[in-house]
């Protein structure tokens, strides 16, 4: 067998050979390119490969510098991933409007309001649908619960939520058992909020449990005014504390007909570990809503 001997070009060209068929075979496994929602491109520097515990395939960590690239093929500006934060992604402004100023607000409104939370099993439900549509709602929270579920209800905060007081025990015999016991019922709930808030969290909106319709709560008004919170109620519902298991359209057919005529609506609803139906609805609440025209914000 003879053996052949490459000269000194053809070794020069079989190296450039070789490194273009790097290159064209390279070129076909990239990965790292991706198409941001404007159209530009997106080079991902060495992007971090980590499995998700959510799918049974793979998700990149961009801990890495994103370079996004321009017109002119610049990449100057540069993001850090790590770095983002939910309101930087979603610019939409969140409504919020005082509760002496709804009645003079044009318009259709409505508010979504929850009782009885934060809860283990339904206001995650509750959050994500509301986060899917991007609207935001106000939670009347029970001290005890705030306990029980801190973790759940530092997500209501950090997802843009409205947080108000419900009592700490929901128990009316308790609440409003004397002056001190009320006064004390709702320190004791906002103990458990800033436990879990920190110390700077602030709220005006409380609630009582079954709304403060009955003469025989009003005596307790001017101590809410003398710890600085405003009474809220409702003028629309869902029914759902009115039954022990509930069918979704018995719980549409009484919202439709409680925000009959009605232009600003605050509705009440329920999160507590016993509603999972609410959860289940509210998609359906929201969209009947939107086709009615109303807007969508949150007390304060």
């Amino acid at each position: 067998m003879h053996s052949y001997k490459l000269t000194r070009r053809g070794k020069i060209v079989l190296t450039m050979f070789v490194m273009m068929l790097s290159l064209v075979v390279g070129s076909l496994f990239i990965k790292d390119i991706a198409i941001a929602s404007d159209g530009s491109e997106i080079i991902l520097q060495k992007p971090v490969y980590l499995s998700n515990a959510n799918s049974s395939g793979q998700s990149i960590s961009f801990s890495n510098e994103l370079k996004r690239l321009r017109d002119n093929d610049s990449a100057d500006e540069i993001l850090i991933a790590n770095d983002l934060k939910v309101e930087d992604i979603d610019e939409k402004e969140i409504l919020s409007i005082n509760v002496e100023d709804i009645s003079s607000h044009e318009g259709k409104i409505a508010f979504l309001t929850f009782d009885d939370g934060p809860s283990h099993n339904v206001t995650p439900l509750v959050l994500e649908t509301l986060q899917r549509y991007n609207i935001y709602a106000t939670f009347f929270v029970l001290g005890n619960m705030c306990e029980k579920n801190g973790y759940m209800l530092k997500e209501v905060r950090d997802r843009g939520h409205s947080i108000g007081v419900h009592s700490y025990t929901h128990e009316l015999n308790k609440l409003l058992k004397s002056r001190d016991s009320f006064i004390n019922e709702i320190k004791m709930t906002e103990d458990a909020i800033k436990k879990n808030l920190g110390e700077d969290f602030s709220t005006r909106l409380f609630r009582f449990p079954g709304g403060s319709f009955e003469p025989y709560k009003r005596q307790y008004m001017d101590d809410l005014k003398d710890l600085g919170y405003v009474s809220v109620d409702w003028n629309a519902l869902t029914g759902d504390s009115e039954y022990a298991n509930p069918k979704a359209e018995i719980l549409m057919e009484r919202l439709k007909a409680t925000i009959i005529n009605k232009d600003r609506i605050i509705v009440l609803m329920h999160d507590s570990d016993t509603k999972q139906v609410s959860a289940e609805i509210l998609p359906d609440i929201i969209e009947h809503l939107k086709t009615e025209g109303y807007e969508f914000a949150v007390l304060k």
